[in-house]
């Protein structure tokens, strides 16, 4: 007789993925705070989010702020794209943040999804500030020359 182990129970997709929606520091804008791993088990949750932020009155601009997401899968990318239709149909404008994780900018360029949405690969400063226009770059850092300690020759 074979004897199979009883299959773990699956964790519920609110302990992998954690999804809040703040006001944003401008009129008309919304934050949403991802954390955690978006794939199929759990961009549902995410996609429920940004369905209801999209369908506000009064929101002009969404931001998807994924700097704590660990993992960033194709159903992930596909809720993001669904999000990126649903505000445009609406008149809003959908924003994402990595922050300084590679592997979501990564995945967004892959899809070419970074090609349709504004992409900002830094923390949320932008959305304090607003954002960088031809008229307003952003500055140069300066450079300063690096000075080495001569060595005395022998």
């Amino acid at each position: 007789m074979l004897h199979t182990p009883a299959s773990p129970a699956a964790p519920d997709p609110g302990q992998l993925l954690s999804v809040a929606a703040v006001p944003g520091t401008r009129p008309g804008s919304v934050v949403v705070e991802v954390t955690g791993e978006v794939d199929a088990y759990t961009a549902p949750l995410l996609d429920v989010c940004l369905n209801s932020q999209a369908r506000q009155r009064g929101v002009r601009e969404v931001v998807v702020d994924l700097s704590r997401v660990t993992f960033l899968g194709a159903a992930g990318v596909t809720v993001l794209a669904q999000a990126h239709r649903r505000c445009g149909m609406r008149g809003a404008r959908l924003v994402v943040h990595t922050g300084r994780r590679r592997r979501s900018l990564r995945a967004l360029q892959l899809t070419g999804f970074a090609d349709l949405v504004a992409i900002d690969p830094t923390e949320l400063e932008p959305q304090v500030r607003g954002p960088r226009t031809a008229a307003r770059p952003r500055p140069r850092p300066r450079r300063t020359p690096i000075r080495r300690p001569r060595r005395a020759c022998r």
